[in-house]
């Protein structure tokens, strides 16, 4: 009987744990915006692991059958090189036939940005809704949460992720309006809380005053 209720202890205890790790799991995922859960869920060509906190991802579906793709990749790899030090990441969604040749094409171009396996680059649910047009490549410049900022396709991707700089200056200029706006509303808040407090003592002195002639008149 002791050993059965042992084995029913460790169970619980089994059950529990797990439980508990599959609720941490959770709770990770839904820390993390849109477009890093689904960047920390895919697999990579490369092995290279994405900025899980850029502020702008540049995400565009690209194949080494492309011409424009191959003539573009050189202005992609040299501008990611100075944008992932600003705080954005660049990904691809390579659309090649195959993994194989996707790894060969990152090797021959010198990849350093991190490219979504073909295998399930189209099926991986990225949150960023496709430019509609049939020309590769296709790019999507997106916050954290999804929301589209820009896009570009074909020949226009090469100058597009120049003006990476131009989309990040805009973006902290929205964020320091947000950021002061929200600053004078806690002020507001703070000074109206200050007055309901003093109205409040005041109030209480009077209550105070009215109960001291109270008594006085009452002796």
């Amino acid at each position: 009987m002791t050993r059965l209720i042992r084995l029913m202890m460790m169970l619980a205890l089994l059950c529990f744990g797990a439980t508990a790790h599959a609720q941490e799991e959770e709770s990770a995922d839904t820390e993390l915006a849109a477009v890093p859960q689904v960047l920390a869920k895919a697999q990579y060509v490369n092995k290279v692991k994405p900025n899980l906190k850029a502020k702008i991802y540049f995400v565009y579906q690209s194949r080494s059958a492309c011409i424009i793709c191959v003539k573009e990749a050189p202005t992609l790899v040299k501008e990611y090189k100075r944008m992932k030090r600003k705080g954005c990441e660049m990904v691809m969604l390579n659309i090649d036939k195959t993994p194989e040749d996707a790894e060969k094409w990152v090797k021959k171009a010198k990849m350093t940005f991190p490219v979504i396996s073909p295998s399930i680059s189209m099926s991986c649910g990225m949150p960023w809704p496709y430019t509609g047009r049939p020309l590769l490549p296709c790019m999507v410049a997106m916050t954290p949460d999804g929301t589209k900022i820009g896009e570009a396709s074909g020949p226009d991707v090469s100058g597009f992720v120049k003006s990476w700089r131009k989309l990040l200056r805009e973006l902290e200029k929205e964020e320091a309006k947000q950021a002061a706006a929200e600053a004078r509303e806690t002020a507001r808040a703070e000074k109206a809380a200050g007055k309901n407090k003093k109205k409040s003592r005041a109030d209480e002195k009077d209550e105070e005053e009215n109960d001291s002639d109270f008594a006085t008149d009452a002796f």
